[in-house]
């Protein structure tokens, strides 16, 4: 991944050298700049939701918000795919990217696949309970984008929440596609594994 990234700032610095080389310097610090600035207002947002979680895990509401997301969870991963703790995880993981954190999101994605692995009969390939979470990860459902609201309104939007809406219906379209395409080819799979 390292060398795409090195390719593209590479190929970036030549083509600006050859249109416009007094605009490379300026060009990269306003980049940094920028990129600096973001960073530091979406620390403020991941950290809070962060701590929350870590509240929520500690104070044992994590299990209770597996328990409500339970039946959802038990219909789409399959009821006996997952022990209790990857049940934990996962609605945590669901809950994060609901609030459109991915940051946060992304260590309780991590922690779910850990402890399915170790429920996982064969440790070479993955399950369908690890391939579901990351197809519902990545397309996620997001009721409150609160990192797309956050960075329209440090770019200065007048209506940072006009996202909300077309956020949560292409999201909820993104992740029902993600789930139809996991149980498709899940199911030739399947049935390939088994003429075999």
């Amino acid at each position: 991944m390292n060398k795409i990234w090195i390719f593209l700032f590479l190929i970036s610095i030549i083509s600006l050298c050859f249109f416009d080389p007094s605009q490379v310097l300026n060009g990269l610090i306003k980049a940094s700049n920028s990129a600096v600035s973001l960073s530091l207002s979406l620390c403020a947002v991941y950290s809070i939701w962060l701590g929350l979680f870590s509240i929520l895990e500690k104070c044992g509401l994590s299990s209770k918000l597996s328990k409500l997301l339970s039946p959802i969870i038990n219909k789409i991963f399959g009821k006996n795919n997952l022990s209790d703790e990857s049940k934990r995880y996962v609605s945590m993981n669901i809950s994060a990217n609901l609030l459109g954190m991915n940051g946060a999101a992304t260590p309780l994605g991590i922690k779910a696949i850990e402890s399915m692995q170790k429920d996982n009969k064969d440790k070479s390939t993955v399950s369908f309970p690890m391939i579901m979470l990351i197809a519902i990860s990545c397309s996620s459902i997001q009721l409150l984008p609160t990192s797309i609201i956050g960075m329209l309104s440090n770019a200065g939007s007048k209506n940072p929440s006009a996202i909300i809406l077309p956020s949560i219906l292409s999201s909820l379209l993104s992740t029902l596609i993600a789930i139809a395409l996991v149980y498709t080819f899940h199911f030739i799979f399947d049935k390939k594994k088994k003429k075999d």
